[in-house]
């Protein structure tokens, strides 16, 4: 009985240094990183990265490793910059032959961002639909919710929890006549009251046909997107930009991404498939083009889009090359133990970074445990073998729990 405990307690140690020692190496040896803030220029039409080291009085470079001070970084970044260039009298004339008008580049520029973690974590299903014509008292927050089932949409009515059987009969009704297959595979929107301007929210039915949902004093208003044929449409992101311009995002099966205007015509953007459950998206639009940043643990892809007609300007793709003390781990642990990631929102035990490259360490533990044991006369060798696994996880335990 005593062996047995003594063994689980063994085990439940290595299970815990497998989870603690890789963290203190990283705690101890990691430095904050960041891949710099890359955007294509409308002036040069090139790639320009953004410096925040303040050396030399280089406020940027170019991918040749052209640096700019700050007055010249300030001019090939007109739409990034137009607040500070207006105050000097340094706007340009037009961009590309196409006059620059102050006004609408403050309206145009943009930031969209998609993130694993935002797509993976848990979901409630439950969903706040706004009056999208609130009049002038602005918008308010409902007085229920609604969630998609296999039947239909309900409304559940926050004061006594209760559902609203008209109303969920009413735009139920109104999803069937439109073609509306469900359940929903994806429901996306913004139910924030600090805003402008209302899109609903863009569903995905079971079919992965895309639907717009809003509310109209209480009236349901569906329209279904046509889609290109064969596009199997997963993801939905709602936009409410200045400019008006977008309904929001669609990412299909295929890994790519569309956008959606607001006369509800697509458009497929020239990116390599994006897998948006494990990269993440970053898209900083303005009035001539958008950078696409694409990334991934040590790589990161730059695509430039023409805002005008959605075609590719330019693309590059840089790979981060592992930190030395990252390559050194996988010299000394053969796997981490960890309990969350940057993929979702779940806690729960994961096995990372298994390396073979740490089974030379491990022969040499067990080779030092066998001598050690031999001069004891207490050589087991299943202990050798699970040192010759786990390395150092086992071995100080073993150590720790007493004499063989």
């Amino acid at each position: 009985m005593m062996r047995t405990i003594r063994t689980i307690i063994i085990l439940l140690a290595a299970l815990l240094l497998a989870w603690l020692l890789p963290w203190c190496y990283n705690f101890i040896c990691s430095s904050p990183s960041e891949s710099p803030l890359t955007l294509y220029s409308c002036v040069t039409h090139d790639f320009v990265t953004f410096s925040f080291e303040g050396k030399d009085d280089t406020a940027g470079y170019d991918l040749a490793g052209n640096s700019f001070d700050e007055k010249q970084f300030d001019s090939i970044m007109p739409t990034f910059f137009y607040r500070r260039l207006a105050e000097d009298d340094r706007l340009p004339a037009q961009i590309d032959g196409i006059g620059f008008d102050l006004h609408e580049v403050e309206r145009s520029n943009f930031v969209f961002r998609s993130s694993p973690s935002d797509l993976n974590r848990p979901c409630t299903g439950l969903y706040q639909l706004l009056d999208a014509a609130p009049g002038r008292e602005g918008f308010r927050t409902p007085d229920d919710v609604f969630r998609i089932t296999h039947t239909g949409i309900e409304f559940v009515k926050m004061e006594g929890n209760c559902i609203d059987i008209p109303k969920s009969e009413r735009f139920t009704r109104v999803m069937t006549d439109k073609g509306f297959v469900f359940p929903a595979r994806a429901v996306a929107g913004n139910a924030s009251t600090r805003k402008v301007y209302d899109n609903g929210y863009l569903l995905i039915d079971a079919a992965g046909v895309p639907f717009q949902l809003k509310q109209f004093h209480g009236r349901p208003f569906v329209r279904r997107i046509e889609q290109p044929d064969s596009v199997v449409f997963t993801h939905a992101f709602v936009t409410e930009f200045p400019d008006k311009r977008l309904l929001g995002f669609l990412g299909d099966d295929r890994g790519d991404i569309h956008a959606l205007e607001a006369d509800y015509s697509l458009h497929r953007l020239p990116l390599r498939p994006v897998d948006l459950r494990r990269e993440r998206l970053i898209i900083v639009g303005d009035h001539f083009y958008w950078t696409a940043i694409t990334e991934r643990q040590g790589f990161e892809r730059l695509t430039a889009v023409n805002a005008r007609d959605y075609s590719l300007a330019a693309e590059h793709e840089t790979d981060f090359p592992a930190a030395k003390w990252e390559q050194a781990r996988k010299y000394l642990f053969p796997f981490r133990l960890v309990f969350t990631a940057s993929s979702d929102k779940y806690v729960k035990p994961r096995f990372h970074d298994f390396s073979y490259l740490a089974l030379g360490l491990n022969l040499l533990l067990a080779i030092g445990w066998a001598v050690y044991s031999r001069k004891r006369r207490r050589c087991r060798a299943v202990r050798i073998l699970g040192i010759l696994v786990l390395g150092i996880y086992l071995l100080v335990p073993l150590l720790l729990t007493g004499r063989e």
